[in-house]
């Protein structure tokens, strides 16, 4: 198969109405019925522009066709670098790009949570200002020395991740979790609070915070729209995949703790989406699992962060 067929394969794929193919090639490039016809069939080729027309509507990458026949070959873009809040917000502006190219319908959204998955933080919760100030700790510089009670969220930085979270929401979102993914954010508060940048105060806000967080989750888990697979053995990566109808469209390998490269060639697709079809058949749906196994799993959460919260009314006794 040729690089135009692939094109137009790929285009074929994409479709969801059951119209007349020619007639929506022709619409798509603004040509003749007949001319439609011809590229379909190969007896006229394909313009760079056109294929370029063709993908963007389809919403796929023609990276894929050009390393369809190199085993090899990965082509990915990775995200802006982050070390600093402009650089966040760039981020952010671009993670909301690669979203919205996936559309709004037909899609499913695999992660493996390493931490809990980024998206939950993007609210109006305390917890999304603790994790960008967590976020920003780690990355800028010039940030390590700021107090968290002088750290807040710019307008850019709360609208772009509401608009992120409004995204996640029209997908079909399927997580991998094990006894780990929330233990980074209890460290995080412990941490800061250890170290004198987070007040007492603000720390059990978080903690109150975490276990709403995990409570909507198991609220979350009766739609059929979200899932959760838990898995005893895996460590996890924060490595995603994202399918349009059943089709891999678009992979995110983590390049550093926020970055990531996208793939959207599908011989990285394909490692991509075989490496989370052995996790999952691996791990237990909870959506699907015994009310006693879920109970068991989301009690092993919440004792955790009730520890947490037990030592921090110890050490509101000791700070004499």
């Amino acid at each position: 198969m040729n690089k135009q067929e692939l094109v137009i394969t790929r285009f074929r794929e994409s479709l969801t109405e059951s119209s007349s193919f020619i007639q929506q090639v022709a619409d798509v490039l603004e040509i003749s019925y007949d001319a439609a016809y011809r590229r379909i069939q190969g007896k006229a080729k394909l313009s760079i522009e056109e294929a370029m027309q063709l993908a963007q509507k389809g919403q796929f990458s023609l990276d894929n066709i050009l390393v369809e026949d190199l085993k090899l070959s990965a082509l990915g873009e990775a995200t802006p670098h982050v070390n600093s809040i402009k650089s966040m917000e760039i981020y952010l502006a671009e993670t909301i790009q690669n979203l919205s190219q996936l559309g709004k319908d037909g899609v499913r959204f695999e992660y493996s949570a390493k931490d809990i998955p980024v998206y939950h933080h993007f609210d109006a919760s305390e917890l999304s200002r603790f994790k960008m100030y967590v976020w920003l700790q780690l990355m800028d510089p010039n940030f390590t020395e700021t107090r968290y009670e002088n750290f807040h969220l710019s307008l850019e930085l709360k609208t772009y991740m509401k608009e992120i979270n409004k995204l996640i929401s029209r997908f079909e979102v399927c997580e991998i979790w094990n006894d780990t993914t929330v233990s980074s954010s209890l460290k995080q508060v412990d941490y800061f609070l250890t170290a004198g940048l987070l007040p007492l105060s603000d720390a059990k806000i978080l903690c109150q915070d975490i276990m709403k967080l995990v409570k909507q989750r198991q609220k979350d888990l009766a739609s059929d729209r979200y899932d959760i697979h838990y898995h005893e053995l895996l460590i996890m990566t924060n490595n995603s995949i994202a399918y349009k109808h059943g089709q891999p469209a678009a992979g995110f390998v983590t390049m550093t703790m926020l970055g990531y490269i996208k793939f959207t060639a599908s011989n990285m697709l394909g490692r991509i989406q075989g490496y989370f079809k052995h996790q999952l058949k691996q791990s237990t749906s909870l959506s699907k699992a015994s009310t006693k196994e879920r109970a068991r799993f989301f009690n092993k959460i919440e004792q955790k962060i009730n520890a947490l919260e037990q030592s921090l009314e110890r050490y509101e006794l000791l700070d004499f």
